[in-house]
C-alpha cells in the first residue's frame, strides 16, 4: 500500500516546531520547554499563548513556555535512554499521548528517574475501531456492535475470511494506539501457552503500518483501500482523529465504532494525555509546575475540546450530528496496569524481530523409512514440510542449508546447499526462498548412516561465528533422529559442548523438527534444551504451520513460563 508507505515514514520522522508565544515580560525569563504529541500540540499551543500573556513568575522572574511538537514515542526513547536522540534538546516537562509511555519509560531505571508524573491529565481521547465507506458497503464489517476480537485472525473469532478484509495496525513501537491495541487484544485472549500461541498468530496476522491518527494518515487509509489497490482493511484511531477527519471530508465519513465487550477490561481504551515532569532544576520545576497549574483550568479544558478532544473529565465538545458518535454507547476499558504496558511491548518487539536460521537437513539412510502412518517415507514427509516451512518466513528472513549424512563434505559429514543470506535475494537466477524450496523438493535420500551430533556441533560453531545481534538467530534440524553411535560425537559430550557454548546474550536456540518414531527424541530434546530451544515430533507436514508459531512463541515466553 503506497500511501500507507508513505505515511509510515512519514511518522518516525522528528518534527520539532517549536511555537514562542509573545509575552510582555522579557526580562530573563524562565524558559520551560514542553515536549508534546503532535495531535495535540495546536491545542497546547493555544494554551501556551494565553499563559505567555499572563506574566506568570517562578523565582522573581516570568515564566515564557515553548510548545515542541515531537512523536511520543520518539520522546519515549530519549527520557528512557533505550533510543537517545542527538539532535534532541532537552525538555523540560512532556506531554505524551498515553500514559502508557510514561509507564514504558519508567519500566527503566533511566527513565524512573527523569519521568516525573504530576497526576495532571490534559484531555482524553477514547480508541475507535474504523473503516472506509466503500469498505463498509462491500463488506457490512463493522455493521454490527464490534469487540477486541474483530482484530484477532478468523479462526479466533475475528473477521470472517469470506470477506477478505486485513487488519491495518498501528505499529505498537511506535504508537499509543497501536499499544493499547495489542493490550486488549492479550486481555482477550487471557494467559498461558495457549493464548501466547494465538497471540503471536495475531501478530502475523495483521499488517503493522503508520499511526492513523490525523485527518491526514486517515486520508492515505482510505485512499488505500480503494482502486488500484483494492485491499479492503479496518484498523484503529482516535475519536479526535474520526472526528478531524470527518470535519474535512464531510460527504464521506469514516465508518468508526467504539469497541465493546462483556465488562470494561474489554472497552475502549482512551488516549489520556499526561502532563509529566522530565527535569531537576528546582526553578525550571517551579516554572513548569506553573503551567502544570495552567493546564488544569477551565480555558485549557476549552481549548482541547475545540480541538476535538474530550477534556480531562471526560466531557467532549457537541459532536456533529453527521458522525453518528454521540449516539453510540462508548464503554471505556480500565485502565492498564504499569506493567501491561512494557510487558506488551516487549513481546510485540521480541515477535517483530528479523530471524536467522540455518537448516541442517537429514539426508541419511533412516529417511527411507516410512513414516508409520501409511506409504510415505520420512523424506516424502520432511520435503513437504520443508516446502511449506519456507513459504512462512518473513520476507526479511536470513536463512541457509546444509544436508547431513556420512560420506558428504569430503568426508566431514555434512556440506552446505544453500549459503546463508537474506530470503528474498537473489541467488543465481532464483531467489534464496525459490531455490530452498526446489532443494527440498529435489532431496533424495542416499544409503549413508548419519552422523548428527558432529554436524549439529559444526553448524552450531558457524552460527556463533556469524551472530547477528538485531535477529534471533536459531539452528533448526529436520531428522530422523536415527544416529550413528559408531562414528559419532557421543550425546553427552555434544550437549557439555554446546552449554559451553551457549551465551544467553547472545542466544542462538536449537529447534529440533523429529519425523518418525525411530529417532532418539529424548537425546534430541537434551540437546534443543542446552541452548534453551525446543524439540518436536512430526507425522504430518500439515503440523509444520503450528510448529513455526510454536516457535515464534517461544521468542516471548519470559522466565518461568511453560515454552510452547
Amino acid at each position: 500500500m503506497v500511501a500507507v508507505t508513505i505515511s509510515a515514514c512519514l511518522m518516525v520522522v522528528l518534527t520539532t516546531r517549536a511555537v514562542i508565544a509573545g509575552a510582555s515580560c522579557t526580562s530573563r525569563p524562565v524558559l520551560v520547554n514542553v515536549a508534546v504529541s503532535t495531535d495535540i500540540a495546536p491545542a497546547i499551543q493555544a494554551v501556551a499563548r494565553t499563559f505567555n500573556a499572563q506574566n506568570h513568575v517562578a523565582d522573581g522572574r516570568c515564566v515564557e513556555v515553548q510548545v515542541n511538537e515531537v512523536d511520543s514515542a520518539v520522546v519515549a526513547g530519549e527520557v528512557d535512554g533505550q533510543a537517545p536522540v542527538r539532535s534532541m534538546a532537552g525538555f523540560d516537562a512532556w506531554i505524551p499521548d498515553s500514559s502508557l509511555w510514561l509507564d514504558v519509560v519508567r519500566s527503566y531505571p533511566v527513565g524512573a528517574q527523569v519521568a516525573q508524573p504530576t497526576g495532571i491529565e490534559v484531555a482524553r481521547s477514547p480508541l475507535m475501531i474504523v473503516t472506509s465507506p466503500s469498505v463498509e458497503a462491500r463488506t457490512s464489517v463493522l455493521a454490527a456492535p464490534v469487540g477486541w476480537n474483530l482484530l484477532l485472525p478468523s479462526s479466533a473469532g475475528g473477521i470472517p475470511a469470506s470477506l477478505h478484509v486485513g487488519v491495518d495496525l498501528p505499529d505498537p513501537a511506535n504508537s499509543a494506539v497501536g499499544l493499547s491495541s495489542i493490550i486488549e487484544v492479550n486481555r482477550q485472549l487471557g494467559a498461558g501457552v495457549t493464548a501466547r500461541q494465538a497471540f503471536t498468530k495475531f501478530v502475523y496476522s495483521i499488517e503493522p503500518t503508520a499511526e492513523f491518527n490525523s485527518p491526514t494518515s486517515l486520508a492515505s487509509f482510505v485512499s488505500s483501500t480503494g482502486a488500484p489497490f483494492n485491499s479492503d482493511s479496518v484498523t484503529v484511531s482516535s475519536e479526535q482523529a474520526v472526528l478531524a477527519y470527518d470535519r474535512a471530508n464531510p460527504g464521506q465519513p469514516l465508518v468508526a465504532r467504539y469497541p465493546a465487550g462483556t465488562s470494561r477490561v474489554f472497552g475502549s481504551p482512551e488516549l489520556d494525555y499526561p502532563y509529566v515532569l522530565t527535569t531537576s532544576g528546582s526553578v525550571e520545576i517551579q516554572a513548569a509546575s506553573e503551567f502544570g497549574a495552567a493546564l488544569r483550568e477551565g480555558y485549557a479544558a476549552s481549548t482541547v475540546r475545540y480541538y476535538g478532544f474530550r477534556s480531562a473529565n471526560g466531557q467532549p465538545d457537541v459532536m456533529p450530528a453527521s458522525t453518528g458518535l454521540a449516539a453510540q454507547p462508548l464503554q471505556l476499558a480500565t485502565q492498564p496496569t504499569a506493567t501491561e504496558a512494557a510487558t506488551n511491548l516487549q513481546s510485540w518487539k521480541a515477535l517483530g524481530l528479523g530471524t536467522r536460521e540455518l537448516f541442517l537437513i537429514d539426508v541419511s539412510s533412516a529417511m527411507r523409512m516410512l513414516d508409520g502412518n501409511g506409504t510415505q517415507t520420512l523424506e516424502q514427509e520432511l520435503t513437504a514440510t520443508a516446502s511449506i516451512g519456507v513459504g512462512l518466513f518473513p520476507e526479511d528472513s536470513v536463512v541457509g542449508m546444509w544436508q547431513v549424512a556420512e560420506g558428504l563434505g569430503s568426508g566431514k559429514g555434512y556440506q552446505e546447499l544453500v549459503p546463508m543470506g537474506p530470503i528474498s535475494a537473489p541467488v543465481g537466477l532464483l531467489s534464496r526462498s525459490e531455490q530452498m524450496s526446489q532443494v527440498a523438493m529435489n532431496l533424495q535420500a542416499g544409503t549413508e548412516h548419519e552422523a548428527l551430533n558432529d554436524a549439529i556441533l559444526a553448524a552450531y560453531k558457524s552460527m556463533t561465528a556469524t551472530y547477528a545481534t538485531q535477529d534471533v538467530n536459531a539452528l533448526v534440524v529436520l531428522t530422523a533422529g536415527v544416529d550413528d553411535k559408531r562414528h559419532d560425537l557421543p550425546l553427552s559430550t555434544l550437549v557439555s559442548k554446546l552449554q559451553k557454548l551457549f551465551n544467553p546474550n547472545r542466544s542462538i536456540e536449537i529447534v529440533v523438527i523429529m519425523f518418525g518414531t525411530q529417532g532418539d527424541f529424548a537425546g534430541l530434546n537434551e540437546i534443543a534444551k542446552a541452548t534453551d530451544g525446543v524439540a518436536y515430533e512430526i507425522s504430518n507436514p500439515a503440523e509444520v504451520g503450528a510448529i513455526f508459531i510454536k516457535g515464534m512463541t517461544h521468542r516471548i515466553c519470559s522466565q518461568g513460563c511453560t515454552p510452547p
